[in-house]
């Protein structure tokens, strides 16, 4: 079992005990996704209010947005912004110094790249 499942099944339920008056709204995002089939398979074991999001780059992008989208999960495009530190960068890092058409092609290869996605 994933080590923080229990933690956000137990978080989970106790925003469902929770009064609606009081209640803020919150969103579980699990991301990075597309890289380890066999731990995302987990996270898609989990209830349906989870949403994940896909590196769109990732060897398993395709396969893993679209099992996300049959288990019921909102699927999220992941775009890897450059950091601050020095850091590896995936593929595609959207950097401050990109053309609007160097940008634009990563946002269209990254939408045909994870199926399903809602933002």
């Amino acid at each position: 079992m994933f080590p923080f499942r229990r933690n956000v099944l137990a978080f989970a339920a106790l925003l469902a005990l929770s009064s609606p008056v009081l209640a803020g709204k919150l969103a579980i995002v699990i991301d990075d996704f597309g890289y380890r089939p066999h731990n995302e398979n987990q996270v898609l074991a989990m209830p349906s209010a989870i949403s994940v999001a896909v590196l769109p780059d990732s060897p398993h992008a395709r396969e893993m947005a679209t099992k996300a989208h049959n288990s019921g999960h909102e699927v999220l495009i992941h775009l890897p912004m450059a950091p601050l530190s020095k850091q590896p960068l995936e593929k595609n890092t959207l950097r401050p110094e990109m053309s609007s058409d160097e940008i634009e092609r990563i946002i269209r290869s990254a939408v045909n790249n994870v199926p399903y996605a809602v933002g």
